[in-house]
């Protein structure tokens, strides 16, 4: 660990004060003084920017001559501004003291008054400064504060060579301009191998960053419906956060705590998610690698994938990790006990093209079979085939087979059948169970020391590979080999090891109570689901995901734990993964609840296609059982999608069929909620008395029938008062709003959710605003969007953003414009075309109030054309009245006062009589009167 004294040359009476007290400290901590001054001949920008790389802490002595120093403006600002606050120190000198911060301020940015030490008080100022270094050599020394490495396998033994490599990966750990490292070799080249290998070279400081985390992308072999959700949600909850319903809001949350936090990021095995080409098509993962590409704070994202790959940028750095060189190929062979000269191993290695897990795979076979005689390998034939499956690695494992006994051959199958690292307890219990039959059978009756021993044994070998909690893993070559062979030679054998599985897992113990208290109580949870599938328990499966995972409609897994990618993962599960058909004997109530809240979850997560085929098989299941009330649900589902993607009118048709439905039902819930909704598409549509009249025939019937119902009461207060506010009923409105409010305090459970109290927030700040009582709507806009963020439903955080612009538009525009990127970061990824049909209607009107006329017309034709294709009617009266504006604006008078007549005429057929559009309007009128 070194600190760097930074000074001028002219401040070295300075720097002499102040380097005895940091060499005290070092020597404490066991770190050294670096001095910016240059051994003669030594460049001096080279010189400095070495410096600062290899600093653990910088002092900084500011002075007007240090910002008059060239080397200053071309490396050593440019490089401190990448560092945290805690990594640097600034000592105020000379002139700076007395002329009022002048100089620091042109120092900038300013750290933080924690960072600042004033030498007019030169004792103080030193022990501060003292103080502070020590501080941060001794976090430096601890390591960060969190090291979560997930599946990234432990170094294999004897790993030699790519010191290039690692040198690469050190120059861009400590290099503020490049924030991605993507190493890409073909499979076992030793992509995941190097990057531990590098990350434990950097223990125990780990650079100095704050936070270690990895996540590796589901089963190479294609056997895990691998999604970015997953490797978000993992790395999210690697730093201590809980991943929410949307993988939109993972993806910013992330980023957002990977730039606050100097962090190592990395991601292993990027290749399920790309395409032949090497592009991303997981839209998740491509703008979270864009934007950690684009910004990294100090830290770095490492990615290991296969080639192709397709990631182009200033901040991206490229590994093609070849074969082992040859040396270091030779050492391998001899160091797993292979015998022989460099000549000949060097000849087996060239065989081998120096690949790096047929190198260990080979050199352990050799062990094994022939005592370690390279003359062995001669009679071998690995072929001249591609890696992958039928290829090299699959003869070589055909050799090993041969030779290993069947209780070897048993583990490595449960192993790579097992849906998590397997321990011990898990392999006895598949030895113990008296279903265990085929390859499994093996294990029958094997004491725990004797299988303990046959892992260590084979852990000894590239077969099987020991993970950091005493658990076995395997390469994911290896393991798909494995699944292959027993799939394909003993399909019975493999079924009775999940059943088996499903067991074990399923009747994990849990700490206290039936509640899971923590989120990783559901991992042996939703490994019981995926080998229940797998062994044909579709019931008891189905049991595990909806009783215990879920907890019914409770739905514990999303709201409590956020587990968005394995609940994904655990439902996909019963389904066939190309046609989205389920799978197995289930009844139909189950296979309904299945297909619906599949459907739900893709649509939360953008895939609205996936998401439609799944709702509408949940209403041809419902349909076909006489399940009224569950396809009203999945029809009400389906409209809400059909609303998000912008067709008003085919929303409105599913809507009318799910009203249907639920009054064949007779059930009151299903019959306010379709109507519910029905009433606000009407809205939309622009139909707004037609929009009254079925609002109020749902609070005469909640009115008439709720006694004695729960999950009612707050039908349709939010909605009906939006209505009533374009009414001009603004009164009434708050009336409905302040209802609303008041329910949702109450011990309704559906009233009473974070969503719609923050629904309820959202109106009643709307018709506040109504009334002139701002400082009330503001706080409750704000109250709105922590809610509906915190309840996860981002289709309605993005209306709340754009109400919150529009509020702010005449008040606070750099506000107003927060609110609408928000909102642009969420409908972009989504295709919420409603939602940016308001957003571009909003931002135009923000444009206006800063008179950038040029925005302003591009925002209203993209409105205008969004408007067109939704048929979102209630906003065409919007879009001319803001014309109108722009066209005053621009000198074209005529233009504008026929633009107003339009918006006039449109309000005035619809029956829009909401307050401030015509005040707005007679406003437009009065400017071009008086033009």
């Amino acid at each position: 660990m070194q600190v760097l004294l930074l000074h001028c040359q002219d401040d070295d009476d300075g720097a002499r004060a102040l380097r005895p007290h940091i060499e005290q400290v070092c020597r404490t901590e066991g770190g050294e003084v670096l001095d910016s001054c240059l051994l003669a001949g030594e460049h001096v920008e080279h010189g400095i920017e070495e410096r600062l790389r290899a600093a653990t802490h910088v002092v900084i002595l500011v002075s007007a001559r240090l910002l008059d120093w060239p080397v200053w403006s071309s490396v050593a600002h440019r490089a401190l501004t990448h560092r945290r606050s805690a990594e640097v120190s600034l000592v105020r000198w000379r002139a700076c003291v007395d002329d009022q911060d002048q100089v620091l301020r042109r120092f900038g940015p300013i750290l933080g008054p924690a960072s600042v030490a004033t030498a007019a008080d030169p004792d103080e100022a030193l022990v501060a400064i003292a103080r502070r270094v020590g501080e941060a050599l001794r976090a430096a020394r601890l390591g960060p504060r969190c090291v979560a490495l997930g599946r990234l396998p432990p170094p294999e033994r004897d790993i030699v060579g790519r010191e290039e490599e690692k040198r690469a990966l050190d120059d861009a750990l400590v290099n503020g301009a490049v924030h991605v490292v993507v190493v890409v070799g073909e499979g076992g080249a030793g992509k995941t191998q190097l990057v531990r290998t590098w990350l434990d070279g950097l223990q125990p400081a780990y650079g100095g960053v704050d936070a270690v985390i990895s996540c590796s992308i589901e089963d190479q072999d294609g056997g895990g419906a691998p999604s970015a959700s997953a490797a978000v949600s993992v790395l999210l909850a690697a730093v201590g956060e809980t991943p929410s319903a949307d993988p939109m809001e993972n993806v910013s949350r992330l980023v957002r705590r990977v730039r606050d936090r100097r962090t190592i990021v990395v991601i292993d095995g990027l290749e399920p998610l790309q395409d032949a080409r090497g592009k991303l098509n997981d839209r998740h993962m491509a703008i979270l690698v864009r934007e950690l590409a684009s910004q990294m704070c100090g830290g770095l994202c490492v990615i290991t994938t296969r080639p192709p790959f397709d990631l182009e940028g200033t901040g991206v750095r490229r590994i093609d990790l070849g074969p082992v060189d040859r040396t270091s190929a030779i050492h391998v062979l001899r160091s797993r006990g292979v015998r022989g000269s460099d000549e000949q191993l060097g000849r087996l290695a060239d065989r081998l093209r120096r690949h790096a897990l047929s190198l260990a795979l080979v050199a352990d076979y050799l062990n094994e079979a022939h005592g370690g005689d390279v003359l062995a390998a001669e009679h071998l034939d690995f072929g001249a085939e591609k890696l992958d499956d039928g290829g090299r690695i699959q003869r070589i494992l055909s050799f090993y087979e041969a030779r290993l006994t069947p209780e070897e051959r048993a583990v490595l199958g449960v192993v790579a059948l097992c849906e998590r690292p397997a321990d011990l307890a898990t392999l006895a219990a598949v030895g113990a169970h008296p279903g265990a039959s085929g390859f499994a059978a093996s294990l029958s009756d094997a004491p725990p020391e004797e299988l303990r021993r046959t892992c260590a044994r084979l852990a000894k070998t590239a077969l099987l590979l020991t993970t950091d909690a005493g658990a076995w893993d395997q390469h994911p070559l290896v393991r798909g080999y494995w699944r292959r062979r027993l799939k394909a030679g003993d399909p019975a054998g493999v079924r009775a090891a999940h059943e088996i599985l499903f067991e074990w897992f399923r009747d994990q113990p849990r700490r206290a109570g039936e509640d899971p208290g923590r989120r990783e109580d559901l991992d042996p949870l939703y490994a019981a689901v995926a080998h229940g599938v797998q062994a044909g328990r579709w019931s008891e499966s189905f049991q595990v995901l909806h009783d215990r995972i879920r907890q019914g409609e409770r739905h514990t897994s999303l709201k409590l734990h956020g587990a968005v990618a394995e609940d994904r993962r655990a439902f996909l599960a019963f389904f066939d993964r190309s046609t989205f058909h389920l799978r197995g004997d289930l009844t139909s109530w189950q296979r309904h609840w299945l297909e619906n809240s599949a459907g739900v979850l893709l649509r939360a997560q953008g895939e609205t296609s996936d998401a439609v085929r799944l709702l509408e098989s949940a209403v041809r299941t419902a349909d076909a059982a006489g399940l009224a009330a569950e396809a009203a649900e999945s029809e009400r589902n389906l409209a809400s999608v059909h609303s998000l993607e912008g067709d008003i009118l085919r929303a409105l048709d599913h809507v009318e069929s799910a009203v249907r439905h639920a009054d064949a039902s007779g059930e009151l819930r299903p019959r306010l909620v379709a109507r519910d909704f029905r009433a606000h598409l009407m809205h939309r549509l622009g139909r707004l008395h037609d929009a009254r009249a079925a609002y109020e025939e749902i609070e005469q019937i909640r009115e008439r029938e709720s006694a004695g119902h729960r999950g009612v009461a707050h039908y349709p207060f939010a909605s009906h008062a939006v209505l009533l506010l374009d009414l001009g009923e603004v009164a009434l409105a708050h009336d409905r709003a302040a209802r609303g409010i008041d329910l949702s305090r109450g011990d309704d459970p559906d009233a009473s959710s974070l969503l719609n109290r923050g629904l309820s927030a959202r109106v009643l700040a709307r018709t506040l605003d109504a009334l002139g009582r701002p400082d009330e709507a503001m706080l409750r806009f704000d109250e709105a969007v922590a809610l509906v963020k915190e309840s996860g439903r981002i289709d309605h955080l993005t209306p709340c953003h754009i109400d919150c612009a529009s509020f702010w538009a005449h008040r606070d525009v750099d506000r107003a414009r927060r609110h609408l990127d928000e909102a642009r970061r969420i409908y972009e990824a989504r295709g919420f075309r409603l939602v940016e049909a308001d957003a571009a209607l909003t931002t135009a009107r923000v444009a206006l109030v800063q008179n950038v006329l040029d925005e302003a017309v591009e925002q209203l034709d993209a409105a205008e054309v969004l408007l067109r294709k939704t048929c979102y009617h209630l906003r065409v009266p919007w879009l001319f009245l803001l014309r109108a504006r722009l066209r005053g604006a621009q000198g074209d008078h005529a233009g504008a006062r026929r633009l107003a007549e339009l918006a006039r005429q449109e309000a005035s057929a619809m029956g829009l009589q909401r307050h401030d559009f015509w005040r707005e309007l007679e406003a437009c009128d009065r400017v071009e009167e008086s033009s």
